[in-house]
C-alpha cells in the first residue's frame, strides 16, 4: 500500500518554554539599554554604565548573565566647585555642633528645676537688686524732701511719710515679683533651651543634599511569542501532514481499486505510454506510485510504472506484443 505520512512531533512544554524564557531574557536586556538614557546639560552629566551582572537560571538549567547599571551623576565645573565649597561649610557647621553637644551634655541629664525657691533665687539674682536700688534711691529722695519742709525724723508727719512709702513699697515689691516670676521661669527655660537650638540650627545647616534624579524615558521592546511561533509552526506541519494524509489515503484507494478492478488481468503500465507523471506515495514494498495520464487521453490515473515493477516483481511484467509493457497489479502490490 502506499506507505503512510509520520506525524510531526509535537513541542516539547519544557523546551517551548525555554526558548519563551531566552526570548524574554533577551527583549529584557534590549528594554534596559534603550531605557538608560544618559543625559547631558550645562549643570552635568547623568550617564549609565555595566557595572556588574547577574546570574539567572531557566528551568532547563540554562544560565543567563543579566548585567546590572550604575547611574554616575557629574557636576558640571562650575557646579561642582559650588558644591565643594557648601559641602565644607556644611561641614564646618557640623563640627561646631559637635563641639557644642560636648559642652552641654551635662544639661541634658539635669532636670529643669522650677521649683519656687529656685525661681525666687533667679529674680534676686538678676532682678532684686535694681528693684532696691530704685527704691532706695526713692526712699533718699523722700527723706531729702521733708526734710526740706521742716518735717523731721520723729515726728507725727515724718512717721506717716514712711508708713505711706512702706505700703507703696511693699504693694510695689509684690506686683514686681509677680511679674518678674513668670519672667524667671521663662528665662530658666530659656537658658536651658537656647544651647540646644543652637546646635539644632547648625545641624540644619550641615545636612547633606542629595543629588536629584532625572526621569529617563522608557522604550519598550514588545515580547516576541516565541511559544506561539513554535505552535503555530506545529500546528502548519499538522495541517500539511493532515492533507498527505489524505492524499495517502485516496492513492491507497484508487491503487486499490485499480488493483481490484485489474486483479484478474494485465494493464498498460509503460511509462512511454504516459505523461504529466508526477510521484504522489510509495507501496509499502518500496514500489513509486504515480499520478499520470495517457498520452491517448483520459482523466489523471494514479498506478505503477513498469519500469519499476520489474526490479522487484519481474514476474508480474511482460511485454506486449505492441512493444508496451504490461503489469499484473495482483502480483506487483503483493
Amino acid at each position: 500500500m502506499v506507505s503512510t505520512p509520520k506525524a510531526p512531533k509535537a513541542p516539547d512544554p519544557t523546551q517551548t518554554a525555554a526558548a519563551q524564557t531566552a526570548t524574554n531574557v533577551d527583549t529584557a536586556i534590549a528594554n534596559a539599554g534603550l531605557s538608560h538614557t544618559n543625559q547631558y546639560t550645562p549643570d552635568g552629566s547623568l550617564e549609565y554604565k555595566v557595572s556588574g551582572y547577574q546570574t539567572m537560571k531557566d528551568q532547563t538549567g540554562k544560565t543567563y548573565q543579566l548585567p546590572t547599571y550604575s547611574a554616575y551623576q557629574t557636576y558640571s565645573p562650575e557646579n561642582q566647585a559650588i558644591y565643594d565649597q557648601t559641602q565644607q561649610t556644611q561641614l564646618g557647621l557640623a563640627r561646631l555642633a559637635n563641639d557644642q553637644t560636648g559642652k552641654i551634655s551635662g544639661i541634658l541629664g539635669t532636670n529643669v528645676d522650677l521649683s519656687a525657691g529656685n525661681v525666687d533665687k533667679y529674680v534676686n539674682n538678676h532682678w532684686q537688686s535694681g528693684f532696691n536700688n530704685q527704691w532706695d534711691r526713692d526712699q533718699a529722695s523722700l527723706d531729702q524732701s521733708l526734710a526740706d519742709k521742716g518735717i523731721s525724723m520723729g515726728s507725727a508727719a515724718y512717721d506717716n511719710a514712711m508708713r505711706d512709702f512702706s505700703t507703696r513699697k511693699q504693694a510695689a515689691s509684690d506686683q514686681y515679683l509677680g511679674d518678674m516670676y513668670s519672667n524667671a521661669q521663662n528665662a530658666i527655660l530659656t537658658e536651658r533651651n537656647q544651647p540646644l537650638n543652637e546646635i539644632s540650627a547648625l545641624m540644619s545647616g550641615s545636612q547633606v543634599h542629595q543629588p536629584s534624579y532625572v526621569n529617563t524615558p522608557t522604550t519598550q521592546l514588545p515580547n516576541v511569542d516565541q511559544a506561539g511561533l513554535i505552535n503555530d509552526n506545529f500546528n502548519q506541519k499538522m495541517g500539511l501532514y493532515d492533507r498527505q494524509v489524505a492524499q495517502s489515503n485516496a492513492a491507497m484507494g484508487g491503487l486499490f481499486g485499480l488493483g481490484g478492478t485489474l486483479l484478474g488481468g494485465w494493464a498498460k503500465s509503460d511509462r512511454r505510454l504516459k505523461e504529466d507523471i508526477k510521484r504522489v506515495g510509495t507501496l509499502d514494498n518500496g514500489l513509486p506510485v504515480y499520478a499520470y495520464r495517457y498520452k491517448d487521453g483520459g482523466p489523471m490515473q494514479l498506478g505503477l510504472m513498469s519500469d519499476d515493477v520489474r526490479k522487484i516483481h519481474p514476474d508480474a511484467v511482460f511485454e506486449h506484443e505492441d512493444g508496451f509493457d504490461r503489469v499484473f497489479y495482483g502480483r506487483a502490490v503483493a
